[in-house]
């Protein structure tokens, strides 16, 4: 079961305007920060190599000055001649790993470069070239060799290539870059929040991990829905509103989601977080809502999905959530949460119950 709590310490005293002036701050800042990924995405392996540099040096250091510091009595001089034995030692290193072939680390620059090139300009260019260039082709040859009346025989020719395409091309491949977006997604979220000098705070057991990933991704999926669901309102712009407000939410949790797992944060926990900092959040998934919301078609808008979110996973990674004093809480997580709980309750029940008779295991009580 996952219950929020609902615990809003917020001061009296705070007047409409310092919370206005408060909500605005914090959705720019989200605004400014969900950015910070096109800049941060060039310095981030310089910074993780820089780090490694500085840490493996160091660990000699401490190593020889634990075993030289009984035997001399001097301190300093001990110190001095651990770092030279240290950068002694790493240069000697260094040049062993030149001389021999070396297995090539990640990065979160050529990671997020595969993405684009797998998404654009291999899956969106070439429905684009189909679309644009392959049917009025066909539509042009049609035309040549039926002297003009073409317009009944194009009206089946049509629908039969584009369903051979879809069929064969951007259905296989469209399962198939989500698999691998999927993997790079992860490696550019471990990159990340490894440059950040991240450290995993717990060691959760495969049972757990794959429990929180597939109660998250059904909860993403509800969200999504009860965004789509609320904009068939009547108004259209009211709905189409409130699904613009689901979206930036589910975008943020999508990109700070990495961090928080990283750092052994609960899902109930993360949910309460965006419920309690929503100005933030909506600014931070406004510019990837946009994005996506760009095309009509699901296709499209996955590939521009794909092509931008590794930017957000690495912003995600180095934004700091502001706080805003004084806006209420948004349970927008509620129904969502409601159905998921329902659903869950009604399984656990279903696996509780126990035959009458084992010899009859079709039969079942409570």
């Amino acid at each position: 079961m996952i219950n929020l709590n609902h615990n809003d310490n917020q001061s009296q005293n705070i007047s409409g305007f310092q919370v206005f002036r408060g909500a605005a701050w914090a959705f720019t800042k989200g605004f400014a920060d969900s950015l910070r990924g096109a800049v941060d995405l060039f310095t981030l392996d310089h910074k993780r190599l820089m780090q490694k540099e500085k840490i493996l040096p160091q660990r000699d250091i401490d190593r020889d000055l634990n075993i030289n510091s009984r035997d001399t009595p001097s301190r300093e001089i001990v110190n001095n001649l651990a770092k030279k034995r240290a950068l002694e030692r790493r240069e000697r290193e260094k040049q062993r790993e030149n001389e021999k072939p070396k297995k090539k680390e990640p990065r979160i620059l050529e990671r997020t470069l595969k993405c684009c090139v797998l998404n654009g300009f291999v899956f969106w260019l070439s429905i684009i070239i189909f679309q644009n260039l392959v049917l009025p082709s066909v539509k042009l040859a049609v035309n040549i060799f039926t002297a003009g009346s073409s317009d009944t025989l194009w009206l089946y020719t049509e629908p039969v290539l584009s369903f051979a395409f879809n069929t064969l091309w951007v259905l296989p491949f469209f399962l198939l870059s989500k698999i691998v977006n999927a993997i790079w997604f992860q490696d550019i979220a471990d990159l990340a929040f490894q440059s950040s000098d991240g450290r995993a705070l717990v060691n959760l057991s495969i049972s757990v991990m794959l429990a929180d990933t597939v109660i998250s991704i059904l909860i993403e999926t509800f969200f999504l829905v009860q965004g789509k669901v609320i904009s068939l309102m009547p108004i259209e712009a009211v709905g189409s509103g409130c699904n613009l407000v689901h979206q930036c939410l589910l975008h943020a949790l999508y990109s700070f989601e990495y961090k928080w797992f990283s750092q052994g944060i609960e899902l109930h926990k993360r949910l309460d977080t965006i419920e309690t900092n929503w100005p933030y959040f909506l600014g931070f998934g406004l510019p990837l809502a946009v994005l996506t919301n760009y095309s009509s078609s699901q296709i499209v808008a996955g590939c521009i999905f794909s092509i931008a979110f590794p930017l957000f996973i690495v912003a995600g990674n180095q934004g700091n959530v502001v706080a805003s004093p004084g806006v209420p809480r948004l349970n927008i997580f509620a129904p969502t949460l409601q159905l998921t709980n329902m659903l869950f309750s009604r399984t656990m029940q279903r696996t509780v119950r126990k035959p009458i008779n084992p010899q009859q295991p079709g039969r079942f009580t409570d």
